[in-house]
């Protein structure tokens, strides 16, 4: 079974019943099932091979339709349960695919293929998930009473924010309750009214779902976007889907909420559409239920099934929630690390007293002989008291905890690093625990376990390198002072170090393989429930060996990387210092990959400054390079001088520029210092016709002032 859809709906309009089975007994009926009666407890029908069956008792009830699909069929569930002292009344919609063989009452004629069929088998081999169609039964049920996730009112149709509302809708997103994902659609500068269509196609894909929200205009596009902040707005006919919870202010890791450029919308159509509501239902479909809603499901099961009374329901609603078990036991292990201040001597008295823990001039409770009468305001005003009192007392328990009894700690830095040293010797262990239990839950631990040992091996190969290379320098340049090294010993330094230089190579090939897996996982971790579809667990790391094998890769898998003629100098720098190239060719690819990944977002509408700001403000979800091996300029000196100038000058399309050539100024620098200092010079036209970054040369540096 494949669970394609599930909505999870809060109805507080009673009753539930009457709305709800008016609205699915019409959708049926378009269906061709009779009209199911009203007064039967139980209704059970047939049309062709699909099956339906209602069923009701008291203020709970379930609707389940059988449909065939392919070699197996698509059942949508209906729970509901009615409000309740403690709970809101709670619709739950599923769609599931459920494969193989049709049930039993279904099967009383030979096999055909659905219509669907060819589109299910197509979808399959692509390793993509269907999209599931909105039970039609859901957005008529949402025109009938003001229906909630719980956070946000559900609507059965896209909602059209302007300028004015925004200040009403960012307390929408941001609210703590909300469950569904909140698609929101840019305006479209090349085709205004493609907006509306795709608005209405999202709205009708993930109804019941997800909130889909489109800009009215660009005024009210730029307000949401200040309001979003830099890294999380929308902008140029792009779509992004934020997901529950959310908070702009807070938000680490943007990528978390996905975004689609206009362009890919505008290439792929509908099929880009399609994959933003995958994510979106997908999101809610993995998302687990509410707790009163998950203590209350099992009841109403138990109630249709005559084995449970109507009043478990209510009662299943008031119980408290289970304590989660390992966050009790944390919390248990650090109150055993507290220690309770000795009680204060008494008044009068050399010996401990007990301690007040109510308001001023409270001992305990009445004497029994004497009259008292509490009204309901002093009751909770002396409740109110009370409950400050305890927090009084106990923070000033934790300060003579932190302060190790010498009195309460005073700054926040001195608690805070009385706090941190608590962590670290004390709770390391479980701390350690809790990440390596988080991080399985999104791979296996075996995986992890091998990439943290690899990180820890590599770690320490590396320093040793480094140690072994400054030794090695060190009695280099102490055998060059004193003259008495033998030449033989000084031509062994200088193989050791070309081995080392290999070495060095294969560790930086190393660290490039496991970036890119932990990439990769931080990548799972991130999306936080985001359903991952048709990508496997680990995809193949292309490993540089020579710079002219990065040019090969890079005009075979970059899209948005055009090279120029710039082999023959890349060949060059491969053959001269074969040792080095490797590292070369590394920083290289990430260069490459980097330009890649910013010239996607840039030309998608998700991006809208340069190669440089895109570095410098990088995210977990980002590839970038170190600022330092960038260069957006030339020097006055090398511009105004042909000599310099036109060596930096190479060709481009009529595109980029009419002349067929253009001066490249930016570059990235493969190596700082020294000599060759190889340089791999660009241009951006990823704002502009092209979409594109235009690679000039990579090759060794170039003439300029200080070069002869």
């Amino acid at each position: 079974m494949t669970r394609l859809y599930r909505a999870v709906l809060r109805d507080p309009a009673a009753p539930i019943s009457i709305r709800l089975r008016r609205t699915f007994s019409e959708w049926v009926e378009r269906k061709g099932f009779p009209p199911p009666g009203a007064a039967r407890a139980m209704v059970e029908a047939e049309a062709g091979r699909a099956r339906l069956a209602m069923e009701r008792r008291g203020d709970c009830g379930r609707y389940t339709l059988d449909e065939p699909d392919g070699e197996g069929h698509l059942r949508t569930r209906v729970t509901y349960a009615e409000s309740v002292p403690g709970m809101t009344g709670w619709v739950i919609v599923t769609v599931d695919r459920h494969e193989g063989r049709e049930p039993e009452r279904q099967r009383r004629e030979p096999y055909r293929s659905g219509r669907r069929e060819p589109e299910r088998r197509e979808r399959q081999e692509r390793h993509e998930p269907a999209v599931v169609s909105v039970p039609g039964f859901l957005p008529a049920y949402l025109r009938t009473a003001r229906i909630s996730d719980g956070g946000i009112q559900v609507e059965d149709g896209p909602v059209v924010l302007d300028e004015e509302g925004m200040d009403r809708f960012v307390p929408v997103m941001t609210e703590p309750r909300r469950r569904m994902p909140i698609l929101v659609l840019s305006v479209d500068p090349q085709n205004p009214e493609a907006a509306r269509a795709r608005a209405d196609y999202l709205a009708g894909a993930v109804t019941g779902a997800g909130l889909v929200v489109r800009l009215a205009d660009l005024r009210a596009q730029n307000r949401f976007n200040k309001a979003m902040g830099r890294e999380l707005g929308v902008f140029g006919g792009g779509i992004r889907t934020y997901l529950a919870p959310f908070d702009p202010a807070e938000e680490r890791h943007p990528r978390r909420h996905p975004p689609m450029g206009a362009a890919m919308i505008r290439d792929q159509g509908d099929a880009a559409l399609d994959r933003i509501v995958v994510g979106a239902v997908g999101d809610t479909v993995r998302r687990d239920l509410p707790a009163d809603v998950q203590r209350t499901l099992h009841v109403v099961y138990r109630v249709l099934a005559g084995r449970a009374d109507l009043s478990e329901i209510a009662e299943a609603a008031r119980r408290p929630a289970k304590t989660d078990s390992a966050r009790e036991e944390l919390r248990r292990r650090m109150m055993t690390m507290t220690r309770r201040p000795a009680p204060a001597p008494a008044a009068g008295t050399g010996e401990a007293g007990p301690v007040s823990t109510g308001s001023a001039g409270k001992q305990g409770p009445p004497s029994p002989d004497k009259a008292t009468v509490i009204t309901e305001n002093e009751e909770t005003e002396e409740t109110e008291q009370d409950e400050e009192t305890r927090k009084n007392e106990e923070t000033g328990r934790s300060g003579e905890v932190l302060s190790g009894g010498g009195g309460p700690l005073s700054g926040v830095e001195q608690i805070a690093q009385v706090v941190a040293d608590m962590v670290v010797k004390e709770l390391r262990g479980d701390l350690d625990a809790a990440l390596g239990l988080a991080t399985s839950s999104q791979a296996s631990a075996g995986d992890l376990a091998r990439v943290l040992r690899e990180l820890h091996t590599l770690g320490a190969h590396l320093s040793g390198l480094r140690d072994v290379v400054a030794e090695r320098r060190g009695e280099a340049i102490l055998a060059d002072e004193e003259g008495d090294r033998p030449a033989a010993e000084a031509g062994s330094l200088r193989e050791e170090y070309r081995l080392l230089t290999e070495e060095y190579a294969e560790a930086v090939t190393s660290a490039r393989k496991l970036t890119e897996r932990v990439r990769w996982l931080e990548g799972r971790l991130a999306a936080a429930g985001q359903p991952v579809y048709g990508v496997p667990e680990e995809t193949p790391v292309f490993e540089p060996a020579s710079l002219v094998a990065v040019l090969v890769e890079a005009r075979e898998s970059l899209r948005h990387i055009v090279v120029g003629d710039t082999d023959g100098a890349a060949a060059r720098l491969d053959l001269d210092h074969p040792a080095q190239s490797r590292t070369w060719a590394a920083k290289a690819w990430d260069s490459l990959r980097a330009l890649e990944d910013f010239a996607r977002a840039r030309s998608g509408g998700e991006f809208s400054g340069g190669f440089y700001e895109w570095c410098s403000h990088g995210s977990s979800g980002r590839l970038t390079i170190p600022t330092g091996m960038l260069s957006m300029r030339e020097s006055k000196s090398v511009v105004t001088r042909a000599k310099f100038s036109d060596r930096r000058t190479f060709a481009v399309p009529p595109e980029v520029n009419p002349g067929g050539q253009v001066l490249m100024e930016s570059h990235v620098k493969l190596r700082s210092v020294g000599y060759p200092a190889p340089r791999m010079y660009f241009h951006d036209d990823s704002g502009g016709a092209t979409g594109k970054i235009w690679i000039g040369y990579l090759g060794e540096h170039l003439p300029n002032t200080r070069t002869n």
